[in-house]
């Protein structure tokens, strides 16, 4: 499988287009070359990528990077993700004490009702399962490039006072969301999982709560 976050420095490039980002984001690929049953590999590849395209840009910008624990802003918002990833998630989920199992219900319950509100997992501003985070998680806070927008979305805490960001440190969301979708597709035929997407306040209140929104 070639790698879907190998890019090149390339020339800086304004905060507020995405013209001229032909050479330093992500490049697409093809991913038909994901061998059936490799698939979690590929999967815990593009992890353990996003997770040292993350660390480039922290290293490179340390003084503009605020993303820290206890910074939430990301984790207020609804949630979907292929089954795969919910599974993972569950599983870690699974791992909680008694007391903070009760306080992720709780907030899923609270998420039904308003998609708006925090993410279930997060407690006092910290996720209880951090190291087992969806891949789209641990995106946040980087310069993205989104499928279909025509600027970068950035967080509005960080690279705050910078006009141009180096092209590698922008990562091109589009590559990411395909490997994601792959793998879930070969996943539902290898294992007749369903590959549409499932909310998180959902999955975990169908399996440790009452299946549904009090």
């Amino acid at each position: 499988m070639n790698d879907p976050l190998k890019s090149q420095r390339g020339s800086a490039v304004t905060k507020k287009t995405r013209a001229g980002l032909a050479g330093p984001n992500v490049p697409g690929e093809d991913l038909s070359n994901v061998p059936e049953g490799d698939e979690l590999r590929a999967y815990q590849e593009l992890v353990e990528k996003v997770d040292a395209f993350f660390r480039r840009v922290a290293g490179r910008y340390a003084e503009e990077m605020r993303c820290a624990p206890g910074c939430d802003d990301c984790c207020r918002r609804s949630l979907t993700l292929y089954p795969f990833e919910v599974e993972r998630m569950l599983t870690a989920v699974e791992g909680l004490d008694r007391a903070e199992l009760e306080g992720v219900i709780h907030r899923a319950r609270q998420a039904g009702r308003n998609p708006e509100a925090v993410c279930p997992l997060l407690e006092n501003g910290f996720c209880l399962i951090y190291a087992a985070r969806p891949v789209i998680c641990r995106t946040h806070g980087l310069p993205l490039l989104i499928p279909g927008e025509d600027s970068l979305s950035m967080c509005v805490y960080n690279l705050k006072g910078l006009e141009h960001l180096d092209g590698d440190c922008v990562l091109d969301l589009k590559p990411v969301n395909q490997i994601l979708a792959t793998v879930s597709h070969l996943l539902a035929s290898s294992q007749r999982m369903s590959p549409e997407r499932v909310q998180v306040s959902s999955a975990i209140l169908e399996r440790f709560g009452s299946g549904g929104v009090e």
